[in-house]
């Protein structure tokens, strides 16, 4: 497995000096400690951090297993999850619930037809709570991010570069859409989802 620039940095960074918090970690880099927090769940997952409570990070000498570039590979039509989704003119309260209910992190919203025409994000959802008194009158439709601004990958897309882009994006999620029907989405794929293919195939 090709570690990212800055998988490749911490470990550096850790054989120089272990133990280490996420925290200590963190400000290192000069980032903050959701930004790595991905690349520090990969990098304990193979074996090649070791991580102990009220202790921290240290660089392990000898990784025991590693992933292969064909794992890496792998279309995430092998992986991805079913959708969550949610009409246009539902409430923020049902938004809400909905979520809770599901215990997922995003919602997919879509138009009488089905077709998707936007997402709803736990951030979204906080920060709609915070500036509107009333989640009754508010709809998905004035909460959600719009298409096209939400990123879409097809079935084909490798877990590399799905992983890639939910980094570059700063999103957990992202719809899965159909090859023949770009506003269908079919599944999603997710930072756990992908996290949990990457422990598995190390084991």
């Amino acid at each position: 497995m090709q570690l990212t620039a800055r998988q490749t940095e911490i470990l550096t960074l850790l054989k120089a000096k272990s133990p280490m918090t996420g925290e200590a970690i963190a400000t290192h880099l000069g980032v903050a400690i959701p930004t790595i927090r991905v690349d520090l769940r990969v990098l304990t997952a193979l074996e090649l951090l070791t991580s102990r409570p009220k202790v921290g990070y240290s660089y392990q000498q000898a990784p025991a297993k590693t992933v292969s570039a064909d794992q890496y590979a792998t279309p995430i039509k092998s992986i991805m999850l079913p959708t969550t989704e949610i009409r246009q003119n539902a409430t923020l309260e049902e938004a809400v619930t909905k979520m809770f209910l599901a215990d997922v992190g995003s919602l997919y919203v879509v138009d009488g037809d089905g077709a998707l025409v936007g997402l709803i994000s736990r951030k979204d959802l906080l920060r709609a709570s915070f500036t509107s008194r009333d989640a009754e009158s508010l709809v998905a439709s004035i909460v959600m991010t719009r298409m096209p601004n939400v990123i879409t990958v097809t079935p084909d897309t490798t877990i590399k570069t799905a992983s890639e882009l939910l980094l570059r994006h700063d999103v957990d999620s992202l719809p899965v859409v159909s090859d023949d029907d770009p506003q269908h989405a079919i599944g999603k794929i997710t930072k756990n989802r992908i996290f949990a293919y990457f422990v598995q195939a190390a084991k």
